[in-house]
């Protein structure tokens, strides 16, 4: 915990921002919000920095936009007290590498990321350690958001192009898990003999969520064309499972289900299809 003395009023002109924080992409998009807010009820929460090596300058961890923000209000209005701001002074972390991760957790829970910082980030701290346990436990990042984002990096362009471009499905989240599964389903690999068409086009059918994801990767594993793959899940014989939950289970599996842009009862079909029944022991 950081103590109340490590609070200090820095003029802007000696902090830094560096190639660590992983926010490069729409750093100025609601700036003029922000200053506006910043003008009528003052900075709620100050920014995050560290005095560099040479102790000439800080260094922003965390707040970016909110530097840009005072930086704006200091010209549009001289001498009303916006070239300085509060910060909060840390210790410098030890390596590049920690200082990505502070960042990276100071904008998950601020402004949404454009996509391609966060696969960046994520992906350029499991690639330097290679150790799940070691990056959730050093970062704070969840297994699933290292698969998500390591995965994401991998994707054909094309396919990234139709993932942002709203093909796929309109919500983001929902496109990209949908097709990291039809990538898994397909076992596309770059230049490979599955074309990416036939992974665009099983990724709108996961995304619908017409079909039970689950009968759709069992469809996968039989081959064949993608049309085929789509008919041979639909046409699967159904039988009706009730199954009761606790409200903690409950809650769990809508989480999971949220974050993968699937509803409750396929994430079900698929727990129960996978022989994963004893107390949705992986849902957290």
């Amino acid at each position: 915990m950081l103590s109340s003395d490590k609070i200090q009023l820095i003029p802007i002109d000696r902090i830094l921002v560096q190639k660590f924080n992983v926010r490069t992409k729409d750093i100025d998009s609601g700036i003029d919000e922000i200053a506006a807010s910043i003008k009528a009820i003052g900075l709620i929460q100050p920014i995050s920095v560290f005095f560099n090596s040479e102790k000439t300058h800080y260094v922003v961890l965390a707040g970016q936009r909110r530097l840009n923000a005072y930086a704006k209000l200091n010209t549009d209005f001289p001498g009303e007290g916006f070239d300085k701001m509060k910060c909060i002074v840390m210790d410098e972390p030890k390596t590049n590498e920690e200082k990505i991760a502070f960042s990276l957790a100071e904008n998950i829970t601020q402004l949404p990321l454009v996509n391609t910082d966060l696969v960046k980030a994520v992906t350029d701290l499991y690639n330097v350690y290679r150790d799940y346990d070691l990056v959730r436990n050093t970062f704070g990042l969840t297994k699933y958001m290292i698969d998500k984002f390591v995965s994401l990096s991998r994707l054909p362009q094309s396919l990234i192009d139709a993932i942002n471009g709203g093909e796929i499905h309109p919500s983001n989240k929902t496109a990209e898990n949908a097709a990291i599964r039809a990538v898994n389903a397909l076992q596309w690999t770059k230049g490979g003999s599955v074309d990416v068409a036939d992974v665009k086009e099983l990724a709108k059918e996961y995304a619908k969520d017409e079909i039970d994801s689950g009968d759709l990767d069992v469809s996968a594993k039989k081959g064949g064309k993608v049309k085929d793959i789509i008919v041979g899940a639909k046409d699967k014989p159904k039988e009706k499972l009730t199954v009761k939950l606790s409200t903690e289970v409950a809650v769990k599996l809508k989480k999971v289900s949220d974050a993968n842009g699937e509803k409750p009862e396929s994430r079900a079909t698929a727990y129960v299809t996978k022989g994963v029944t004893k107390d949705y022991a992986d849902l957290d």
